[in-house]
């Protein structure tokens, strides 16, 4: 049997979810749009067929993540928008925010600092009120 590979191939899985983009030895690898059939998507690089490098996730309900992944994850630089409001941009590792970032919240206030394991650690959160806190969480 052929192995898939080139650019601008479409397979669609017994799932329903469908990948458009470039193959290499039967592997997702380069360019694509990954759809899978909850409706989230990811558009970008692929590496031997994981999310990896610079790329877009969508989720079915609105959130939407855009920056750099390794190996399926958000790991690197990147900006998540919450169909809430709130936004965050910033450092990430292993699908966590973690390092330096800021968090703006839809009800105005902001937190920017430092990140450990998707909580905040050591910052500046400054509330829509005005008032301001600084140090560690």
């Amino acid at each position: 049997m052929a192995k898939k590979h080139g650019s601008d191939g479409t397979y669609t899985y017994s799932s329903g979810s469908t990948y458009v983009g470039d193959w290499n030895e039967d592997i997702r690898h380069g360019k694509g749009k990954l759809t899978w059939s909850s409706g989230d998507s990811y558009d970008g690089d692929f590496d031997t067929g994981k999310e990896h490098g610079q790329g877009t996730f969508r989720w079915s309900n609105g959130n939407v993540y855009e920056g750099e992944f390794v190996l399926g994850q958000r790991h690197g630089w990147g900006k998540m928008t919450w169909t809430s409001g709130n936004v965050y941009e910033g450092q990430w590792e292993d699908g966590k925010k973690h390092g330096k970032g800021t968090y703006r919240y839809a009800s105005g206030g902001v937190y920017e600092g430092e990140w450990r394991e998707d909580g905040r650690y050591n910052g500046t959160m400054k509330w829509s009120s005005g008032d301001v806190y600084e140090g560690d969480f």
